[in-house]
């Protein structure tokens, strides 16, 4: 199993051996499987155009001053482009400090600040722009509870789920990939992609944390994709020797008691027709009560 792709998002690459000046990357694409196309800064002006292997080795790099290719000028108009975009958002550098902060350490003199983070992240998700708000976090966050985290989290919510996923693994901010599990019902097809994403880079927990989040949300009338859930916690533990299954049953079946008022016994019936994956159903109740 292969390791997660990274991002190098906020990387600092030294000039010298004191450690002291050094440029960052605030700026990538991903090219390939293997290859990324970054542009590196000093302070807010991009001078270094690089493609870095995975394993963060440079496999090409110039300054901008010296060189330009065709890729490296591409590159550099659609960071431009996305830098003007910003220039017309309402949010100022003090606001950048400030949303570094939690909630009760922020200033908040812009009392519309989490609307016009919110905003920024939702338009990043939608055109899988690399964020300045997840650089910045990164290079210099210090806290978990941060308004750029808690924007994120509520921009969550109302992005399309799908490109969700794929700018939450982009910047590798893999911890916030289960609150997606809310939309289960209007995006089915994040149950697939986002176990078989997981599982194949052995990262079992995120994969079983998503399941957790998405059984909370399913509908419980949905036939098909109940059976695909029950279906992925039973081969998480067949692949791991979890108990993923019994865990999401005992989630399900409390949720079938409080909103339908009958038993689970009767609604699995009328519900479950995969005849193997009834057996394990039966099999992990059984193991429960003994």
């Amino acid at each position: 199993m292969s390791l997660l792709p990274p991002s190098f998002l906020g990387k600092k690459v030294y000039l010298d051996s004191t450690n002291k000046r050094y440029y960052v990357v605030k700026y990538e694409e991903h090219i390939g499987k293997k290859k990324t196309n970054v542009l590196l800064f000093d302070q807010d002006s991009p001078v270094i155009f690089a493609v870095l292997h995975d394993d963060g080795h440079f496999l090409d790099s110039f300054y901008l001053t010296n060189k330009t290719t065709k890729e490296s000028a591409r590159v550099l108009e659609e960071y431009k482009k996305i830098s003007d975009r910003k220039k017309q958002h309402r949010v100022t550098q003090e606001d950048l400090k400030d949303a570094l902060k939690p909630i009760e350490e922020a200033k908040m003199k812009n009392e519309n600040i989490i609307k016009h983070l919110v905003d920024e992240h939702l338009e990043d998700i939608k055109h899988l722009w690399p964020s300045r708000l997840l650089t910045l976090q990164k290079t210099e966050g210090k806290s978990e509870q941060s308004l750029i985290l808690s924007a994120l989290d509520q921009a969550l919510e109302k992005a399309n789920a799908s490109k969700s996923f794929q700018f939450l693994t982009n910047h590798r901010y893999d911890s916030h990939i289960p609150i997606l599990g809310m939309h289960i019902n209007q995006y089915p097809q994040l149950l697939d992609d986002v176990t078989n994403y997981y599982l194949s880079h052995n990262e079992l927990e995120i994969a079983r944390q998503f399941l957790n989040e998405a059984v909370k949300n399913i509908s419980l009338h949905e036939q098909e994709l109940l059976e695909q859930l029950l279906n992925t916690a039973k081969r998480i533990d067949h692949i791991y020797y979890t108990k993923t299954l019994r865990l999401i049953l005992s989630k399900l079946f409390k949720r079938v008691k409080e909103e339908k008022g009958v038993s689970p016994k009767a609604w699995l019936r009328e519900t479950i027709n995969d005849k193997s994956l009834k057996r394990s159903i039966v099999d992990s109740v059984k193991k429960k009560i003994g």
